[in-house]
């Protein structure tokens, strides 16, 4: 397969990068800008460096800390980058959510009617940034959306629209998903977290199939920290099912279930999985349990601008990046944002900002990915819903990322 470097509107990205797992001490934001907040005036000093003063909001503290993390290695590593290629100075004005949609709210309002940021980016969990999405879209700030996945939280009927993604959707993935899953007229079962992501999973599967003209044949719920996951296995093979969709927070418990299937000696034709699989599984999990397993990306982790982005972020702070996707979809709204300041020339001209994010001809991702034009008035994400623009890994026995080419070729072919 033929990965391209520079992709034209109508194709959006298929990517390319790195894998990586995570976690440990945390970094000083400060330490990425220099200065102090009270230079942050968002005009160009003497030397022509325009300093913003950027609202970062996210779970700095707790079990969702991972999820601040990759914002926080991102504008330590790449903040001189910014700097030498536009002229932008990023000065983080940090605030801890707790990863609780009360803190959200909390953080947001004061980093806009306190601290009088130019910009926020985060937070990086759907759940919280839909807590928000009514109060950033009346306070009419650049909201800078790395992480979430929700489609919901941009309402584009509201017009001009301040929030811009760089992740996929969840709309974007699950079409991707659901046209594996339900190759050949399989039947599919999903196990699901009980919580936020689970659910949203599960929803989001379902909308798809029955859109489609599908239907799930099971749905099992696991509970975080579960011993196993035997039960959920046996009304799997019971119910027929030779598909398998894990929509599961943690990669521990994606563990579990492996575990089982493996111990069942049940054999599935598809397991898929989300890239959450990447945080803490493979030191719970055994190659045999791994071997099968299957996610799908619009990155390529192995080769390109993306695997720059990650290996940069590895040397800079000697430590993996946080969650992988996430590090690369910061670099890009990251660029997006900082183009847009150099061109307006006043990061306190919001409105001529945003509309300069929204025209934006060429969104750089590292040093050799390009994407041309990917937004316009009524669409913000960065990617499509294209198999063939997507990419299929499996894991080695060492649990390194194995490009098996594009999800396309998975649902044509198989993975």
């Amino acid at each position: 397969m033929t990965l391209r470097p520079t992709r034209p509107r109508s194709a959006k990205p298929r990517a390319l990068q790195a894998v990586a797992l995570a976690a440990a001490a945390a970094l000083t934001l400060s330490a990425c800008g220099g200065g102090d907040t009270d230079e942050a005036t968002g005009t160009a000093d003497a030397d022509g460096v325009i300093t913003v003063k950027l609202g970062v909001v996210g779970p700095m503290t707790g079990p969702a800390s991972l999820y601040y993390k990759y914002m926080e290695q991102d504008l330590e590593t790449f903040g001189d980058t910014f700097e030498d290629k536009y002229g932008v100075r990023f000065e983080p004005v940090e605030k801890d959510d707790q990863a609780s949609p009360e803190e959200t709210a909390r953080a947001v309002s004061e980093l806009i009617n306190e601290d009088g940021v130019q910009a926020i980016l985060g937070p990086p969990l759907s759940g919280n940034s839909l807590q928000v999405a009514d109060t950033v879209q009346r306070s009419q700030i650049p909201w800078l959306l790395a992480g979430p996945n929700a489609d919901e939280i941009i309402n584009y009927d509201q017009q001009p629209n301040w929030a811009f993604q760089t992740n996929f959707t969840n709309a974007q993935i699950m079409n991707v998903l659901g046209n594996i899953l339900w190759a050949d007229d399989a039947k599919v079962g999903i196990v699901f977290s009980a919580d936020g992501f689970g659910q949203s999973n599960l929803d989001n599967l379902k909308a798809w199939a029955e859109d489609n003209g599908f239907e799930l044949s099971a749905e099992e719920t696991i509970q975080p920290g579960a011993a196993d996951a035997n039960a959920i296995v046996q009304r799997f093979e019971d119910a027929g099912v030779d598909s398998v969709f894990m929509g599961i927070t943690q990669g521990a418990d994606t563990a579990t279930v492996t575990r089982a299937i493996e111990q069942a000696g049940y054999e599935p034709s598809t397991i898929m999985t989300t890239g959450t699989i990447l945080t803490d599984y493979k030191d719970v999990a055994e190659p045999s349990q791994w071997e099968n397993v299957r996610i799908v990306d619009p990155r390529n982790f192995l080769e390109g601008g993306d695997k720059e982005v990650l290996d940069a972020v590895q040397e800079a702070t000697g430590e993996a990046p946080a969650i992988p996707t996430n590090n690369i979809s910061t670099y890009a709204m990251l660029d997006i944002y900082a183009q847009a300041v150099q061109e307006v020339g006043d990061a306190n001209d919001k409105e001529a900002v945003r509309q300069a994010m929204e025209d934006i001809e060429t969104v750089h991702i590292g040093e050799s990915l390009t994407i041309d034009s990917p937004y316009s008035a009524d669409d913000h994400r960065l990617y499509t819903d294209d198999p063939a623009d997507w990419l299929t890994y499996g894991f080695d026995e060492n649990f390194d990322l194995v490009l098996l080419g594009s999800a396309e070729e998975c649902i044509e072919s198989g993975c």
